[in-house]
Parts: structure tokens; C-alpha cells; sequence
């Protein structure tokens, strides 16, 4: 029977970076250490739970050039797992590619890093007894084309054996290791996949050989919402199990309003909507964390499209300044970054015209069928421009390229629909 191994596997932790949000001076010391903080709850509860070791998926550093303050920082918290006799795996991702001369500051000597140029297998044993085998390849640049898993080999299954692997889980992507789910299902050398580079937790498959991702521990942008954290896992033969654990400081959330019934088409009326909305929001989330960042889509039918466009910028910033002096002393924190109107113009008997009309019902089912057909969306997110870029890579982007996400196309796929519909009944009136 293999013996039974609990350790802790992490991924880009992004030493280095900081959160990005419109805040103020007073705030902005509050987040500028949250990146740090939430390894430094890895490391605590590393010790607490008196792991063997802990992973860590690739991507330690936000930067190939890593600062000497994220290194030491580094540095001493793999002391810390030092003195307590636990030791560190971990894989070199896109961010943080392998050092040919060594990084930037002596690490203790319980930090293995996997090679670049071939596979590394390193020995987990307690009490001189192997109990596990770590399997991982690190990156040589900031992309990485070779199907690495393909060497992910073993001498035997006596033991859990377990690979890291930094990859976008996309045959087709050359950028971060293509392979695909059923390629790591393949390989029976290995137990446990612990993969890194995607920025949310997500489990791709929940029994031998796992296959995990646990996500970035503190997101950094609107891009990356929710909770960050790890997972404790257990690997045991009749008990085994994963926990996500959270250990993100702040969270970044989404939140869409919709002003279609709002009572009166004021600036003041939505002030009110705005915070009594958002006050029930507050009263129902976790209050163990030092807080929220949000942004706000404004969204529906109303007469305030026309407030709102009419002046423009001043009364977001308006509205956004006194949302945030009525949350300014909430603990958790409760920070509103930013309020985006996607409003539309009230139509009268607008879903009478939509059901009814037999042009705008044949156009919506045009729209419909376009949106759903590949090659057509394809070929739509083409027309838009050269700028555009459906293959969304954010961890290297274009400058001169907007990539545009399924979501983010979505929403400005909805917008377009909605302005055209305006457009046709408002030249009918004409």
C-alpha cells in the first residue's frame, strides 16, 4: 500500500506585483503588501498543518528580472518551512523563466528547482522512507513549446508520484506547453497533476491522476475575481481529499445593476438605488478578510441614458465619489474602483416591438445564430479591425492588439445588438 503524503500545492504567487486599482493616497499602502501576504499565509498554514512539503506550480516572480525585496522576501519564507523540516518543489513558469546562474539570492537548501533543459525527479522520504517522487520541468524563456509531459516517467507506482506542470491545458497553444486533459490522463506515471499558469482555481479531474489548478492566491485586477487561495491535498489510499484554502487579503468583484424599474430618472434617485444595493451586498459577504474592490456595470433600459450621456464623465465621477465617502469606513473595506455605464435608451412598448415585429424578430434570430456559429464569430471578431485579436493570451499581450475575451465579447456583442435595434425603431419614428 503507498504510503500517505499531505502537502500543499500553489501556483503563481507573482512576487513582485501589486494590485491595480483607482485608488487614493490615503488607501494605497493598505494593498501595496497583499501579493506578499497571501504567501505568507501559505507558508503559516505549512506549518500548522505540518506538511511534507509544498509545490509551487510555476511563476513565483511577476518578473524574469525578479527585485531583490520579492527574493528576500522569498527567501525567508523558505526558512521559515526550513526550520520547521519542510521542504519546497517548484517549477520555473512564463513570469520567472529558469536562471542559468543561479537566483538572485541564495536559497536554503530545502528549495528544489527543477531543471529546464530535462525533466528533474526528486525523492520525498521521511524517516528514510520514500513516500513520494516530484516530477517537474521549468521553462526556458517566457514561452515554452516542448511537450515536457511526454518525459514525465517513473521506475515504479509504489509510491505517489506527482508532476508540476506550468501550462494553458491547450494542445494548440505553443506559447505554454501544449498538451491537452486526456494527454495527462495518458501518462500513467503520474498521480497527481499540480499545474499552474491559469489564474483560477479550477479541478479538472477529481480522481486519479488529478488534475488541479489552484489559482492565483491574491488577485491582482478586475480580471482576476474572487477569493484566491491553495490546496491542502491528502493523498492516501482509503482517505484521500483537497481543500481549497483562501488566503487572498481582498477580493475584486463584478457586480451589474440593472436601472430598468428605477423609480425616477435622477441623478439623486440612482445615488440611493446605488448604495442601498451595495449595502445589501456588504451585509451578506465573508467579513474575514481586510476587504472588497468592486466595479460597477450599470446596465437596462432607463431614462437616465440620457442624464448620464449628457454629462458624460461628471456624474460617474460624481456618483462614484459619494458611493465611496458612504463606504469609507467599513471594515472590511468596501472600495468602489469604478462605475461603467453600459446603459440603454428607454423605448417604449420595447418588448412589444421585440415579439411582435416581424423584421426585428428575424434580425434577432440572425443575431442569434451569428453569435452561436464559430466560424461567423470568427469571422465577425476579424471584421472589427486589425486591432483585434480573438486568441486571448493576457500573459503576453500586443500593445497594438486588443484581445478580447469570450465574456468581454459577449457583453460587447449585446451592446452592438441593442444600439442597431435603437437605431432601426428610432429612423422608423423619424
Amino acid at each position: 500500500m503507498k504510503p500517505a503524503v499531505k502537502f500543499i500545492h500553489t501556483a503563481d504567487l507573482h512576487l513582485g506585483s501589486r494590485l491595480q486599482l483607482n485608488t487614493d493616497n490615503e488607501r494605497e499602502d493598505t494593498y501595496k503588501e497583499a501579493v506578499y501576504n497571501s504567501f505568507k499565509k501559505i507558508i503559516d498554514d505549512a506549518i500548522d498543518e505540518n506538511v511534507h512539503f509544498v509545490l509551487i506550480a510555476g511563476d513565483v516572480f511577476d518578473n524574469e528580472a525578479r527585485s531583490v525585496k520579492a527574493t528576500r522576501f522569498f527567501k525567508n519564507q523558505c526558512e521559515r518551512l526550513n526550520n520547521n523540516n519542510i521542504d519546497m518543489f517548484l517549477i520555473n513558469g512564463n513570469h520567472d523563466p529558469y536562471r542559468m546562474d543561479g537566483e538572485l539570492l541564495e536559497l536554503p537548501d530545502n528549495v528544489k528547482i527543477c531543471d529546464s533543459e530535462e525533466v528533474s525527479l526528486f525523492e520525498v522520504k521521511k524517516e528514510d522512507k520514500l513516500i513520494a517522487r516530484i516530477l517537474g520541468q521549468s521553462y526556458r524563456g517566457k514561452a515554452e513549446s516542448r511537450k515536457m509531459y511526454t518525459y514525465y516517467t517513473t521506475p515504479d507506482q509504489s509510491v505517489y508520484n506527482i508532476g508540476l506542470l506550468h501550462t494553458q491545458l491547450d494542445p494548440n497553444n505553443t506559447n505554454y506547453v501544449p498538451v491537452s486533459k486526456n494527454d495527462l490522463m495518458d501518462n500513467d506515471h503520474i498521480d497527481y497533476w499540480a499545474l499552474g499558469h491559469i489564474h483560477d482555481k479550477r479541478i479538472i479531474n477529481d480522481h486519479i491522476p488529478y488534475i488541479i489548478y489552484p489559482g492565483i492566491p491574491q488577485g491582482r485586477d478586475i480580471g482576476e475575481t474572487g477569493p484566491g487561495g491553495y490546496f491542502l491535498i491528502n493523498l492516501e489510499p482509503e482517505n484521500t481529499y483537497y481543500q481549497f484554502k483562501e488566503v487572498s487579503e481582498y477580493t475584486f468583484k463584478r457586480i451589474e445593476l440593472n436601472l430598468s424599474n428605477l423609480p425616477e430618472a435622477t441623478l439623486t434617485e440612482l445615488h440611493y438605488y446605488l448604495q442601498d444595493e451595495l449595502e445589501e451586498l456588504y451585509s451578506k459577504l465573508d467579513k474575514d478578510v481586510k476587504g472588497y474592490i468592486l466595479r460597477i456595470i450599470l446596465k437596462g433600459r432607463t431614462e437616465l441614458y440620457e442624464v448620464l450621456r449628457e454629462n458624460d464623465e461628471e456624474a460617474i465621477n460624481d456618483l462614484l465619489l459619494n458611493v465611496r465617502s458612504h463606504f469609507k469606513n467599513k471594515s472590511p473595506s468596501f472600495w468602489i474602483d469604478n462605475i461603467i455605464d453600459h446603459t440603454s435608451k428607454k423605448i417604449p412598448n420595447i418588448e412589444e416591438i421585440m415579439t411582435e415585429d416581424p423584421f426585428i424578430e428575424e434580425f434577432n434570430s440572425f443575431l442569434h445564430s451569428l453569435k452561436e456559429d464559430n466560424k461567423e464569430r470568427k469571422k465577425l471578431k476579424e471584421k472589427m479591425g486589425e486591432i483585434w485579436n480573438p486568441a486571448v493570451d493576457k500573459e503576453n499581450q500586443d500593445p497594438k492588439e486588443f484581445q478580447v475575451t469570450k465574456a468581454e465579447f459577449e457583453e460587447l456583442f449585446a451592446q452592438a445588438k441593442d444600439e442597431i435595434i435603437q437605431e432601426i425603431i428610432e429612423r422608423r419614428d423619424l
